[in-house]
């Protein structure tokens, strides 16, 4: 939803003073803010909220609260401003609401899941690291297979490489992109797709 058509639902003409007036206290005004406001509110939460969530209602008050603490407060000066702060209260509050009640698992749930099922696992360290060398070794392009090893595995800085390679520097990151593909299709072939 758009912020006009937001603002649409919870318009009413607002007199300048209108804001001013809740700020110094007017209590009729504030009457006159719920009165104006309170119907917007629970339409923009019932269109942000599950349908025939119950608690629609109950979050329709927080926002006429929080809004009304805000102008009692002066946090908002303009009259013309208060339909996106409210729309702005509307989305906090609805955001919120689902986030608390979604449970979150207990750690030590996530610690004990079991991992997918990854040959890199399977096998040791140095194990990998001969099978990575290996096909790196049979990279066809000599170029990519030279920039992999220096860039990634020896570390050598970007214009060092550049430079020994003849490669431009406004090119580098797109022909380490490539090798870095090309490598990826040879992992794929040889079963070791999750690297």
């Amino acid at each position: 939803m758009s912020i006009s058509e937001a603002q649409a639902i919870v318009a009413a003409d607002v007199e300048p003073d209108f804001v001013a007036r809740i700020a110094a206290g007017d209590r009729n005004a504030e009457l006159e803010f719920v009165r104006r406001y309170a119907h917007g509110i629970s339409v923009l939460l019932r269109r942000r909220c599950r349908p025939g969530d119950p608690i629609v209602e109950d979050l329709a008050q927080d926002v006429l609260m929080c809004v009304l603490q805000r102008l009692r407060s002066g946090g908002i000066r303009d009259s013309a401003a208060l339909a996106a702060y409210i729309q702005s209260a509307v989305v906090y509050t609805a955001t919120a609401e689902y986030r608390r009640r979604r449970a979150a698992e207990p750690l030590s749930v996530i610690e004990n899941m079991p991992s997918e099922d990854n040959p890199l696992e399977r096998i040791s360290t140095s194990q990998r690291s001969n099978t990575l060398k290996t096909l790196l070794a049979e990279m066809p392009v000599e170029r990519d297979r030279e920039i992999l090893i220096r860039f990634y595995l020896a570390e050598d800085a970007k214009d060092e490489v550049c430079r020994e390679l003849g490669i431009a520097d406004a090119h580098f990151h797109r022909v380490v992109f490539r090798a870095r593909e090309r490598f990826r299709l040879l992992l794929d072939h040889s079963g070791f797709a999750e690297v």
